[in-house]
């Protein structure tokens, strides 16, 4: 973990990010599952959803990998990573949102889902090829 006064950039951080906006979509506070860094200025990750519908959509239903309730003190239900969409956010932002108490350092998720994405990625027919590549070449190689 990082130092208290800074925000979890590693793989594996899981970021609690309030009022978080993408792709149009209105406002929400989210979780977001950091997969990796590119260069010095660009964090790549995947949301982490409640939302298991996305498990009954054939589409999106082997684009995600799912968490157990009982994975983590601070996800409190079933939850899935939706490895359909790669959100690539500013190192700066994120940091001036941790100062500013907007972003929050929740824990890790065990390195075991990294290599599950990894392989989810590597399938996936709904990110473009660019996003799989980036995706591949931040995530931890598979053991």
């Amino acid at each position: 973990m990082p130092p208290d006064d800074s925000v979890d950039l590693h793989p594996g951080a899981v970021l609690h990010i309030k009022n978080f906006s993408t792709r149009g979509h209105p406002q929400k506070n989210k979780y977001l599952l950091v997969i990796g860094c590119l260069g010095e200025t660009e964090v790549l990750g995947f949301l982490i959803s409640s939302q298991l519908h996305y498990l009954q959509l054939p589409s999106q239903k082997r684009e995600v990998v799912r968490i157990a309730s009982s994975v983590t003190p601070f996800l409190h239900c079933e939850s899935i990573i939706q490895c359909f969409e790669l959100e690539r956010l500013s190192r700066t932002a994120l940091c001036e949102g941790y100062e500013c108490g907007a972003i929050e350092n929740e824990g890790r998720l065990p390195v075991r889902f990294l290599h599950l994405i990894r392989e989810t990625v590597r399938a996936s027919f709904l990110l473009t090829q660019e996003a799989i590549d980036i995706a591949l070449k931040v995530l931890p190689p598979a053991s």
